[in-house]
């Protein structure tokens, strides 16, 4: 209860007002006139009635008052609520920008992050297709020796039955060696897919963990507004975890493609060895077949060894320039990777500025509407302390002038009760009197007089009231009306 109050300060205030001015006016309602003194030997008590009338006359004053200044303390209430429902409705709409905003900034973010992710698909795609054609160009390369070595063969059998069969037999073992380069490749291939696959994987996860910390931030930031500055800080410790959870992601693929390429060197430097050396024991019996064979065929296989030398000089040629172009496109993916970095942190650091700058507009929107509030606080303590010394002023002076109309009308009685001669003979009788006394304390108008007893019973009572003017004047400091100036009293004789 007491915590329902405290949280409705003016309404208190109110009531604590309306029910000292109800105090006020059961205190007001009574007659504090003092009785009359009654002479020695002359049982005479005069009962008034200025009271009742008066107090008629100046309780639809009081109620006035009353009523005014609740409709005041009303209207005050009703103003400051819409003024209060304004600034929440400000409040509301400058959350709902902001939250706007931040959306806005989150739904570029993840364009931008996915136009990156689509140009490195490419890339890879690229890559893949550019790798497909290098291997049929070197199949291909392959099936042509194939062919002149089978040609060589065709040759050789009409010389030697021995030639042949170790044509046959490199034949088997070249065919071999391609069939485990071949397996390697898409062994190879089936890894980097597992690798991609996982990496994909994982940036799903990480966005949805982001989307559930945007989403979490974004109900922390509705609750509280000094919330803001905690969710900023979380915010950024989350995307500097996630900068470095990246980078040591992007280091570990980094050494992981140089790990794949160091091995596919290795493997490649295995294969040309393994071809090298097959090659120099082809050589050592082609060279042994051509001794044992005539001088013409000796030149022949001389020929041929110094075709097949040209051969492996231009393959080893076209292996290097091969590695050349892979080391300049390593070079151009590593520029474009560069550049996507660089544009990448700009726009974060536009992001981050741009969040700064309304974490500002807010900071001052609240100070303002901080200032505001304690204005108006101000200025209604003041209007509370003007009307409180207003209300005492207001109450001492309808103290003073009750007192002085209650001291006056006393003075009034007095006089005209000494001027009153009780007749001998009017035992039991009474009589009221009403007249209306004028600023100069003569008798206005007519005496109202109604009497239930002799007849000079009421001459006397006539007597009395004419015979006492002029009467005392009332006080014109207090400016009296007609119905405070209207005396009421009566005659008894018991």
């Amino acid at each position: 209860m007491i915590k329902i109050l405290l949280k409705h300060p003016r309404a208190i205030l109110g009531a604590v007002i309306l029910h000292l001015l109800i105090i006020a006016l059961f205190v007001f309602s009574f007659d504090w006139n003092e009785e009359p003194v009654v002479e020695a030997g002359i049982p005479i008590s005069i009962v008034t009635t200025d009271s009742f009338e008066t107090q008629a006359n100046n309780a639809a004053p009081k109620e006035e008052t009353n009523n005014k200044t609740v409709e005041e303390i009303k209207k005050k209430q009703i103003v400051e609520a819409a003024a209060k429902k304004q600034e929440r409705l400000k409040i509301a709409a400058a959350l709902k920008l902001k939250k706007e905003t931040e959306a806005k900034q989150q739904n570029k973010l993840a364009e931008t992050k996915l136009a990156e992710k689509q140009a490195q698909q490419k890339e890879l795609e690229l890559k893949a297709s550019a790798k497909k054609k290098a291997q049929l160009k070197a199949a291909k390369e392959a099936a042509e020796e194939e062919a002149r070595e089978k040609a060589e063969q065709e040759a050789s059998e009409k010389e030697a039955q021995a030639k042949a069969e170790q044509e046959a037999t490199e034949k088997e073992a070249e065919v071999k060696a391609e069939k485990e380069a071949a397996e390697k490749e898409a062994q190879a291939k089936a890894e980097q897919e597992a690798a991609d696959k996982k990496a994909k994987k994982e940036a799903e996860q990480k966005a949805a963990d982001k989307k559930a910390q945007i989403k979490a931030e974004k109900e922390a930031q509705a609750k509280d507004a000094s919330a803001e500055e905690k969710r900023l800080a979380k915010k950024k410790a989350k995307k500097e975890k996630a900068a470095k959870k990246k980078r040591e992601e992007e280091k570990i693929r980094k050494k992981a493609v140089k790990k794949k390429a160091e091995k596919e060197a290795k493997e490649k430097a295995e294969k040309e060895a393994a071809e090298a050396k097959a090659a120099k024991k082809k050589a050592a019996r082609k060279k042994a077949a051509k001794e044992a064979a005539e001088k013409e065929a000796k030149e022949t296989a001389e020929k041929e060894k110094a075709e097949k030398e040209a051969k492996r000089a231009a393959k080893a040629k076209a292996k290097k320039e091969a590695k050349e172009e892979a080391a300049k496109e390593a070079a151009v993916e590593k520029a474009r990777k560069k550049a996507r970095e660089e544009a990448k942190e700009k726009a974060e650091k536009e992001a981050a500025e741009k969040l700064a700058a309304q974490k500002a507009k807010y900071q001052r929107a609240w100070k303002e509407k901080q200032e505001k509030e304690k204005a108006a606080k101000a200025a209604a303590e003041a209007k509370k302390k003007s009307d409180a010394e207003a209300a005492a002023r207001r109450k001492s002076l309808e103290k003073q002038s009750r007192g002085a109309l209650n001291a006056w009308g006393g003075k009034v009685r007095k006089n005209i009760k000494q001027r009153w001669h009780r007749p001998s003979d009017s035992s039991g009788s009474k009589g009221r009197v009403e007249f209306l006394v004028s600023g100069s304390g003569y008798i206005s108008g007519s005496v109202k007089v109604s009497c239930e007893g002799t007849p000079t019973f009421c001459a006397s009572i006539k007597d009395a009231v004419k015979s006492s003017e002029p009467l005392p004047p009332p006080p014109s400091k207090y400016n009296f009306s007609k119905s405070d100036r209207t005396i009421g009293f009566s005659f008894k004789i018991n």
